[in-house]
């Protein structure tokens, strides 16, 4: 009976395991497919058959138009966002640390753009989708509140720990830097030499810092 029910587990496991790579399938090959043909050229036929299933196998792991447009978005943002996460998401990094994990936060942006075939055009194309479609205007909303306060509880820690100006407000100031990075990689997806982005970013840095005497009174 022991033997059974492992094998049934295991049996289990696999076909889970199974279902989560399937959807990962079809989820890439949305992805490669708006890259090459926009959203307004999406077809689902045309993502099964990318994926190597047929309709009825898509339908059953997204069960409505929504549904699907929804989780490619998450998907697409993921590939982004995951590693904007771990930054300001680290509860062990102090107040001292914080210009550090925001320059760290601002090279990983641009390594994942550059690291990340296609990913400037296929986020344009969801921000376009989401000024006249609810579902993927509330997917790609989620993931822009997420981001902000990921950020806005970092420049928080850094204006506590005198790492940052103390004239900030933190939830402006995490906007201005999101839209820095969302603005930047728009206009260097288009024309990869339009600007320096590590020359750029250090003058946001620069902005974002005190000046060096009120540095000092704070460390005193």
């Amino acid at each position: 009976m022991a033997k059974t029910r492992h094998a049934a587990s295991a049996s289990k496991t696999s076909a889970t395991e199974l279902g989560a790579a399937r959807r990962r399938d079809l989820l890439d090959a949305a992805y490669t497919l708006i890259a090459e043909k926009g959203l307004e050229g999406l077809r689902t036929r045309d993502i099964a058959a990318r994926a190597g299933v047929n309709i009825s196998t898509l339908h059953y792991y997204f069960g409505t138009k929504d549904e699907l447009l929804a989780a490619i978005v998450t998907h697409v943002t993921d590939k982004f966002v995951e590693a904007q996460r771990r930054p300001a998401g680290q509860g062990a990094a102090g107040p001292a640390d914080a210009r550090a994990i925001l320059r760290a936060h601002l090279e990983s942006a641009w390594r994942t753009f550059q690291d990340t075939p296609h990913l400037t055009a296929v986020l344009q194309e969801l921000s376009v989708r989401a000024q006249r479609d609810p579902a993927a205007r509330t997917a790609l909303s989620a993931v822009h509140q997420e981001w902000n306060l990921a950020v806005e509880h970092l420049v928080r820690q850094g204006v506590r720990g005198g790492q940052l100006r103390s004239d900030l407000d933190p939830r402006a100031a995490a906007r201005v830097v999101t839209s820095f990075i969302i603005g930047a990689m728009t206009q260097l997806g288009i024309n990869a030499e339009a600007f320096d982005f590590h020359l750029v970013s250090g003058e946001l840095e620069r902005w974002l810092a005190p000046a060096e005497g009120k540095r000092a009174r704070s460390r005193g």
